[in-house]
């Protein structure tokens, strides 16, 4: 083999290795967020790629003489990190619909605010929570975990391959039940006090008819929430990150 051959060869596996690692951190938690430059993004995939390209070079099939399979490969690739990508948003989404729940149990439905990671406008607590989790996240080391996630992919998913797409589509449907059962986990001590407090202002209403209901117990509710969040939101958080943990885990042990 000549350099030619060789410095092709190189480009070649680097460019299927960015087309999977770019396709992951797009859609990434923290990595893929809107306040991250997509310039940045992409700079950080492509090293990561360069990085990652020796170890799997071996696992890339040769470079294909027409360009119809080269487009194939491609896209397989792409599909690949997309699916990986999307997991980790799933994982991630379990903050976001606890948060949703605790708002309405709380009173504080209305009450919405920017999404950094997203940029779409949603509640208050989801968003607080969903930032929380996402410090800890690369504070705990878990962004580690994540790009050693992406490479390990290589042996679940081999480059060339047929695209498992029944299977796909099982773990994604899998992944978003455990994400709204994490979800439900979170905000389940909110949800015993929210129905508590309801049994009681209804018992009360019906004492005191005359008493306004409404006007009394949005502010104990309010209240309430923010008690049960300083209390909980240490043991939500460990919840949350063994699950985020484990969910990763499952493409480096599987």
């Amino acid at each position: 083999m000549n350099l030619d051959d060789l410095l092709t060869l190189n480009v070649y596996v680097v460019l299927m290795t960015f087309a999977r690692v770019g396709a992951a951190f797009a859609f990434m938690p923290g990595i893929g967020a809107k306040v991250v430059p997509a310039r940045a993004r992409l700079v950080f995939a492509f090293w990561v790629a360069v990085v990652v390209s020796p170890l799997a070079g071996p696992l890339i099939p040769g470079q294909p003489a027409d360009a119809p399979t080269l487009f194939v490969h491609l896209s397989y690739e792409l599909t690949v990190g997309a699916f990986f990508g999307l997991f980790g948003q799933v994982m991630m989404a379990a903050l976001q619909t606890a948060g949703s729940i605790i708002a309405y149990s709380s009173s504080m439905a209305n009450a919405f605010s920017g999404d950094a990671l997203s940029g779409a406008q949603s509640a208050v607590t989801g968003n607080l929570i969903t930032q929380i989790g996402m410090v800890l996240i690369f504070t705990t080391g878990l962004d580690h975990l994540m790009i050693q996630a992406v490479f390990e992919s290589y042996s679940l998913f081999p480059p060339g391959g047929i695209l498992p797409v029944g299977d796909m589509s099982e773990f994604f449907a899998r992944a978003l039940n455990e994400s709204f059962v994490i979800a439900m986990k979170i905000s389940a001590p909110f949800l015993i006090v929210a129905i508590v407090l309801q049994v009681a202002l209804g018992l009360l209403n019906k004492l005191m008819p005359q008493l306004p209901v409404f006007f009394v117990a949005m502010p104990i509710q309010i209240g309430m929430g923010f008690v049960m969040l300083t209390l909980a939101l240490p043991t939500m958080m460990m919840v949350f990150l063994e699950y985020y943990e484990n969910g990763l885990e499952s493409f480096i042990n599987p």
